[in-house]
């Protein structure tokens, strides 16, 4: 099965299916999907929009406009159309058509704007937007009115300026900003971090921004020496690859101890309601109704989604493992029942996401030692948890200042269990629309889940080469200090590579 992955900043459609014989070519298809003033639902496969409501898909569409101008045309660009606008273009990475000539799949990265209709347009779009993130980052405080009431509408400006503090702590001083194919390269004192999404409104103020961190290059010439890279890694570390069907791992550390795995517990609840619903006891359309009670705090967005809002098991699913919503993790947990989860995940008792924000807060350091009390019985450990469902939740900033808190509230797993976890649920699209660090290039399947807090860090992959074979690789890094994330992240990437 092959999956394609529309990636455009906030957009991500995902459908799959195998071109056949088609009633219309790829350009002409693809001219009149971006040159139509309106978006036609027959123009997309029944099971793209199973997947994606053609709401979404339009309204997203309709945006594209307003970021780059009018369409102009279509050309090629390193063997691949090349969608030009006004004053930018957009790299059509999949374009799939079923034998009817409807889309079955479509994926798209901004492009060259060199290749842009107007190029002093998009030069000078370029030019404003540089100096935009020149004032952000020079800046040793966070200005909030660069960024336009519909952003911080999204995100809490006491969460922003936190993040941002973060990065000039670990960072340095910003030393220059350069335009750096699609994005920008920002150039730290200690670091470098890419902005791969980034948008002004028509006022001019900040209306998306996307960052990633650059990890460093790490390549292995065997397994034998990934592994001993991850062993010598401080604190307690343990790894897994394993090639499907075959009982013989490729490269074991410590695969069977179970370790703190941070949000890729939630493979755990997407393989419970995928038995549910395959026991008809579900259905992906069952909706659930949010209310103030369920919010937790991020990662994800429907803590502040209105309360009363109604959502599909699909959509809280999507969410859960593509971006780790933690609202949306604890709507399912709840719809699902908590024992078969603790099941899949082996683990006597689990706390939903809410209840161990709760129980980490320092103010309830009292209900903290009552649960640590419990040990592993499990009736104590549940009257604990349903105690912190009184507590509010405490303040963000509490957990993003680099400092584990209470290491033992948690959801612990063996690499081995999470590749059996992830197997069981790899074919289920939601596991498709985050990579993860892996190169969509390198794999024709992807399925993804990470997890990650202060001392905890965990990456669980599973991958079909181009050989054909299907292969899992999860690795876990536990310590009190805080971790140096993109070593692990590229030490990870490294393995990946040697494994394609």
């Amino acid at each position: 099965m092959n999956r394609s992955l529309l990636t455009l900043t906030t957009i991500a459609l995902i459908a799959s299916a195998t071109a056949q014989a088609q009633t219309l070519t790829q350009t002409e298809a693809l001219t009149r999907l971006l040159s139509a003033p309106e978006i036609k639902a027959e123009w997309f496969s029944p099971d793209f929009l199973a997947q994606v409501p053609f709401e979404t898909i339009a309204a997203q569409l309709r945006s594209l406009p307003t970021q780059f101008g009018k369409f102009v045309r279509l050309e090629t660009f390193q063997e691949r159309p090349l969608a030009v606008y006004e004053r930018g273009t957009l790299i059509v990475t999949i374009a799939s058509l079923d034998e009817q000539g409807r889309l079955t799949g479509f994926g798209a990265v901004p492009g060259p704007a060199s290749a842009a209709a107007d190029p002093a347009a998009a030069a000078a779009d370029q030019d404003r937007l540089t100096t935009v993130l020149e004032k952000l980052f020079k800046s040793d405080d966070l200005n909030p009115t660069l960024f336009s009431p519909e952003f911080l509408a999204q995100i809490k400006l006491e969460d922003l300026q936190a993040s941002f503090a973060s990065i000039r702590a670990a960072n340095g001083r910003l030393q220059k900003v350069m335009p750096q194919g699609a994005g920008w390269r920002l150039t730290f004192e200690k670091g470098a971090w890419d902005v791969i999404g980034f948008g002004l409104n028509d006022n001019g103020l900040i209306s998306s921004l996307v960052l990633r961190p650059v990890t460093p290059d790490i390549s292995y010439s065997s397994l034998g020496e990934a592994r001993a890279a991850f062993a010598a890694l401080p604190g307690q570390v343990n790894l897994l690859v394993q090639e499907a069907g075959t009982p013989q791992p490729l490269a074991d550390l410590n695969s069977k101890k179970l370790l703190a795995v941070g949000s890729t517990f939630k493979l755990a609840i997407l393989g419970e309601l995928q038995a549910q619903v395959t026991r008809g006891e579900k259905q992906w359309s069952d909706e659930i109704t949010l209310t103030d009670a369920d919010k937790s705090l991020p990662s994800g967005t429907l803590q502040d989604a209105p309360s009363g809002t109604t959502y599909t098991l699909r959509d809280l699913a999507a969410r859960m493992i593509s971006i780790s919503d933690n609202t949306a993790t604890d709507l399912l947990l709840k719809a699902v029942g908590r024992a078969g989860v603790e099941a899949r995940l082996g683990q006597t008792t689990m706390p939903s996401t809410r209840e161990a924000f709760v129980l980490k807060d320092p103010a309830n350091i009292e209900l903290l030692r009552a649960y640590r009390s419990a040990g592993l019985d499990r009736d104590a450990r549940r009257e604990v948890l349903k105690k912190s469902l009184t507590l509010p939740l405490p303040n963000v900033g509490v957990f993003v200042q680099g400092k584990t808190t209470a290491q033992d509230v948690e959801w612990f797993a063996s690499p081995q269990r999470l590749c059996r976890l992830m197997a069981d649920v790899a074919e289920l699209p939601e596991t498709w629309q985050n990579p993860g660090v892996a190169n969509p290039g390198d794999f024709p399947d992807i399925s993804f889940k990470g997890g990650s807090e202060p001392g905890v860090l965990n990456l669980t992959t599973q991958v079909t080469t181009k050989a054909g074979k299907t292969l899992c690789v999860s690795a876990t890094w536990n310590r009190p200090e805080p971790l140096d994330e993109q070593t692990f992240f590229a030490m990870y990437q490294g393995m990946l590579k040697l494994l394609r």
